[in-house]
C-alpha cells in the first residue's frame, strides 16, 4: 500500500505533464468580438493613430494553467497563444476580481496600447499604456507592464498540483506575466504598437 501513492502521484503528474503539452490554446469568440469593437473604436477616436500589425486579447474566464492569450496578426490572421498571470488579489485558479486603484495587485481589465521595450528588475518587459480611464487608466502610475516569470511554466503548475494548490501557474502583482521562454517571441510580436485587451465576463472593476 506503502507504493501506491507515489506511483499515483507519478502518473497524475505525468498525465497532467501531458495534457499541458497538448494544450494549443483558447479565446472565447466573445473575449475576442468585444476586444476588436473595443480597438476599432479607438482607432475611429484616434484617427492619426497608426493601425497595429498585432492585436492580443486575453480571456480570464479561462483558469490560468491554459493558454488563455491570443496574439493574433492583423495582416496574416495567424493566431499564437501563451499563458499569462493575472493579479494575486484577482484571484487563485481564475481571475474574478479586478481593479485599476493602486497598491490593489488586482490585474486591470480593458484595452492597452504597447509602448517601448525595454530590461528591467524581471527582464525583458514591454510598457503599457491603459486607455480605458475608469478601467486601465492608472496603468502606468501603478508600473502594470508585460514581462516574464518563472512562475508562468509547467513544472510551476506541478509543484502547485503537488503542494495542494491546484493546476495553477503563479500569480503578478497586477502585470501580465508570460513564461521565460515565451517572453522574447511575445515582445516581438507586439512592441511596434500592438494592442492588449484584457476581458472576463465579471467584467467588474473595483
Amino acid at each position: 500500500m506503502a507504493g501506491v501513492l507515489p506511483l499515483f502521484l507519478f502518473l497524475l503528474l505525468n498525465l497532467g505533464t501531458i495534457a499541458l503539452l497538448l494544450d494549443s490554446g483558447y479565446v472565447s469568440a466573445e473575449a475576442t468580438k468585444e476586444a476588436f469593437a473595443a480597438m476599432q473604436e479607438y482607432l475611429r477616436r484616434n484617427p492619426a493613430s497608426e493601425p497595429p500589425r498585432t492585436f492580443a486579447v486575453i480571456d480570464y474566464s479561462r483558469p490560468s494553467f491554459m493558454k488563455r492569450m491570443v496574439i493574433i496578426d492583423l495582416k496574416t490572421g495567424r493566431q499564437s497563444f501563451y499563458r499569462v498571470a493575472h493579479g494575486k488579489n484577482s484571484g487563485e485558479l481564475f481571475a474574478r476580481q479586478f481593479s485599476n486603484i493602486p497598491e490593489s495587485n488586482m490585474s486591470s481589465l480593458g484595452l492597452f496600447h504597447v509602448g517601448e521595450r525595454y530590461y528591467g528588475d524581471h527582464g525583458l518587459a514591454l510598457r503599457l499604456d491603459g486607455l480605458d480611464s475608469l478601467r486601465n487608466g492608472n496603468a502606468a502610475k501603478r508600473d502594470i507592464v508585460l514581462h516574464e516569470a518563472g512562475y508562468v511554466s509547467i513544472p510551476f503548475i506541478l509543484l502547485n498540483v503537488v503542494t495542494g494548490y491546484g493546476p495553477m501557474i503563479g500569480r503578478s502583482n497586477g502585470c501580465f506575466a508570460v513564461s521565460q521562454r515565451d517572453i522574447g517571441e511575445v515582445v516581438q510580436k507586439l512592441y511596434d504598437g500592438g494592442f492588449i485587451y484584457a476581458w472576463s465576463p465579471e467584467n467588474r472593476t473595483h
